[in-house]
């Protein structure tokens, strides 16, 4: 009988493609059963995403478009943890330059971003959000801040598929006992 959770072998990879910090790797393995199967997998940094509420909890959201999709999406405010950086910081700083608020900022847990990629994100939440700044989001960035009410929040945009970041929010949901 195969062991179905045995280790992988990599036998080559090569870079496809890369750029802003991502890239496509092409994956030869030779799998459990002594196959082999080719992959294409995605490398990326580490990055995560914030839940924010204001004092009266209403949700920050950054509404942008996403050229994956395709379609004008909510977001969570957050990014790329760059080289060197503490996740903390990283989040904070994107916090206040895609929507110009700062809050108490509180990890809520790690996840995996998908299961052909090495992104790992991790999810924070952050209470008592106030506006400190207006934003400066990156050249490539064209952000509408929104609030939202928490029960809105959760009903018309976490649930219908409004969004990316869902495994976050539902992270800093939980954390928060919010669900």
């Amino acid at each position: 009988m195969t062991d179905t959770t045995a280790s992988w072998r990599e036998i080559e990879r090569t870079t496809v493609f890369s750029k802003f910090g991502r890239s496509v790797d092409r994956v030869d393995f030779e799998l459990p059963d002594g196959q082999k199967e080719e992959f294409y997998l995605k490398r990326e940094r580490p990055g995560g995403a914030v839940l924010a509420l204001t004092p009266d909890r209403r949700v920050i959201l950054a509404r942008q478009y996403r050229p994956g999709p395709a379609r004008v999406l909510y977001e969570l405010p957050g990014g790329i943890i760059e080289p060197g950086e503490q996740a903390a910081d990283a989040i904070a700083r994107e916090l206040l330059e895609e929507t110009g608020y700062q809050g108490e900022l509180h990890a809520a847990g790690p996840y995996w971003h998908d299961a052909y990629s090495n992104a790992l994100r991790i999810a924070f939440f952050a209470t008592n959000c106030v506006k400190v700044a207006e934003p400066t989001p990156d050249r490539t960035e064209f952000i509408d801040v929104v609030t939202l009410p928490l029960p809105e929040f959760r009903t018309t945009v976490l649930r219908r598929g409004e969004m990316t970041d869902t495994a976050a929010a539902y992270l800093a949901l939980d954390c928060l006992q919010l669900l």
